[in-house]
């Protein structure tokens, strides 16, 4: 391998860190307390689901049960 690593993405987004990130955590709680699923708030936000369930849980959002209506 060389001494430079190719990149699996182009694009490259800090960290979130203070305000900015309690920003979106609050964006993300609003929409999902809406009713939209954690995987669409992390889509519209464009973040992965993992990091939006992180997001929403630091925001003490009270997550719904898995597998909607029955």
């Amino acid at each position: 391998m060389s001494s430079t690593t190719a990149r699996l993405s182009t694009s490259y987004r800090p960290r979130l860190r203070g305000e900015d990130r309690a920003q979106v955590a609050q964006d993300l709680a609003e929409g999902y307390e809406a009713g939209a699923s954690i995987r669409a708030v992390a889509d519209a936000a464009d973040l992965s689901y993992g990091t939006a369930r992180t997001l929403l849980l630091e925001a003490q959002v009270k997550l719904r049960g898995r597998g909607g209506a029955r």
